[in-house]
């Protein structure tokens, strides 16, 4: 049994917060914090998430994976709809808020994003649109991320 099998979430018959710490915590080296009954990603140490309308999201997922830039990537609900969040390694490049298009947001320096912990209703709780990948823990980079935004010509 590898690694990831052993600290997958799903299943285990340790506490659940114990099981998501190692999962999350431990096998991809993010740091987790739990508020109440949830689950955040801090992002801290040059980790960050663009995030965008999820309606919006596919062609850039798609545009990420065509390069071999594919990294984790969520939905979060919020009160003006669902938004996708792609986690990215920021490599010292956090350009000015004012650079991004209109409807994309950048969130790092100790922002903390919510992870999904278990089975939910689709469509309104935090679930994965690419989930972490144990055989490939890096994440793309944060220009990756924003080059992917607007398709080249």
């Amino acid at each position: 049994m590898t690694l990831d099998q052993q600290l997958q979430p799903t299943g285990a018959t340790r506490p659940e917060s114990e099981r998501f710490d190692a999962y999350y915590g431990r096998l991809f080296g993010w740091s987790v914090q739990w508020r109440g009954q949830g689950l955040f990603l801090v992002l801290d140490n040059g980790l960050c998430a663009v995030t965008l309308p999820k309606l919006t999201a596919t062609p850039v997922l798609q545009r990420l994976a065509a390069t071999g830039c594919q990294g984790p990537a969520l939905t979060l609900p919020t009160q003006h709809g669902a938004r996708a969040a792609l986690l990215a390694e920021t490599d010292g490049l956090v350009p000015p808020r004012g650079t991004l298009p209109k409807d994309v947001d950048l969130l790092d320096c100790g922002a903390l994003v919510p992870l999904p912990i278990g089975p939910r209703a689709t469509g309104v709780a935090v679930e994965w649109l690419t989930a972490p990948d144990p055989r490939q823990r890096w994440l793309p980079s944060l220009g990756a991320v924003l080059a992917a935004l607007h398709p080249r010509r």
